[in-house]
């Protein structure tokens, strides 16, 4: 109803392994020209833990933890107008997997009961979500972005 413009994402596939570089096109067009702070894409990794219940019952609990945020700007503060393309190539770190939340370890008694308590957990699930968001960001109005999910692995 009140959009500005949209923005695009084009990549010539989606899938990727460690190491690789993801190369695509930013493409952005605007209904009128509109001052913006800088124009990005971002490679994140947003990680979900579920915790269930216990095998006496219990509740679940889900916790969401962003492990990797990069963003690479793709232009500068400037008023935008009508429309443009920007490429991009964004590389994959050799460690992007490894990168998990650590559970912190307690030491002594209170650490002992959290280690039998978590053999009574029935289950945990960890799931990553990998995507790009390109982002053109707008003062005092709601930003432009778009996302796309990729799979990394």
């Amino acid at each position: 109803m009140f959009e500005k413009g949209r923005i695009d994402i084009a990549l010539p596939k989606t899938n990727f392994n460690l190491g690789d570089t993801i190369s695509g096109n930013v493409a952005l067009t605007m209904k009128k020209p509109i001052k913006a702070r800088e124009l990005s894409i971002s490679l994140i990794g947003d990680q979900t833990t579920t915790l269930g219940g216990s095998v006496i019952g219990g509740d679940t609990s889900t916790r969401n933890t962003r492990i990797y945020d990069f963003k690479q700007q793709l232009d500068i503060e400037k008023e935008y107008d009508k429309s443009g393309a920007y490429n991009f190539e964004i590389k994959i770190p050799a460690d992007i997997l490894g990168r998990q939340p650590q559970m912190p370890q307690i030491e002594g008694k209170l650490g002992e009961a959290l280690k039998v308590a978590q053999m009574f957990m029935v289950t945990a699930k960890t799931t990553t979500k990998w995507y790009l968001m390109a982002k053109l960001d707008i003062p005092w109005g709601i930003d432009i972005k778009k996302e796309v999910q990729i799979t990394i692995g």
